[in-house]
């Protein structure tokens, strides 16, 4: 297998440090200034390697939300068949899975999407696809529980999940990592009473 070609290279780069950026200013403040400050390289060479500023941000929403479809269906497959639920609760509110960089990028994303017909579509399909597999897991563990519960509870779970790391400026997403999960495990535990 032969070494990855200087262009390749290069968009690596500028797409990490386009990452970074939309993290710390969200897409409108990560201007090719600072991607380019971030990556190191010329304003130039960034519109050299990756092209305008569309075509960076296309190829930013590509590589997000397939690096966020892989991770999860790993996640989502390793869940046991028992006891699901806990699994679930340890992977969306450890410390351990964490990633607030991550959940400030999607939210950048979801931001843009109100005025992105294309990105809106996406990002629609990518949070269905969280709320139907979240519900089906659920539905293992808690059969009685009806739909509307179930998708209630999985909604609640993504709302408390994506809120906990958005708190990551203020430096208070540790703070309320354990108040999350416990709410959390409260909205699980409601589908009991169906189970």
């Amino acid at each position: 297998m032969g070494r990855p070609s200087k262009k390749e290279e290069r968009t690596e780069e500028i797409l990490n440090a386009f990452y970074r950026c939309v993290a710390r200013y969200g897409m409108e403040g990560s201007t090719l200034e600072r991607i380019a400050e971030e990556s190191g390289l010329k304003r130039s060479l960034v519109r050299h390697f990756v092209g305008n500023r569309e075509a960076l941000e296309t190829l930013l929403v590509d590589r997000v939300l397939e690096q966020s479809f892989q991770q999860w269906s790993t996640f989502i497959d390793a869940i046991p068949t028992k006891n699901g639920s806990e699994y679930l609760l340890e992977g969306l509110f450890s410390d351990q899975y964490s990633d607030a960089e991550y959940i400030l990028v999607i939210e950048s994303l979801i931001f843009c999407a109100g005025r992105d017909e294309a990105l809106r579509l996406r990002m629609q399909e990518w949070m269905q696809r969280f709320t139907d597999d979240l519900t089906l897991v659920l539905r293992q563990e808690y059969s009685r529980a009806d739909n509307d519960s179930l998708e209630a509870a999985s909604f609640g779970l993504i709302s408390l999940y994506f809120n906990l790391d958005s708190l990551a400026p203020l430096g208070m997403n540790q703070r309320y990592r354990q108040p999350a999960r416990i709410a959390a495990r409260y909205l699980i535990d409601s589908l009991s009473a169906e189970k």
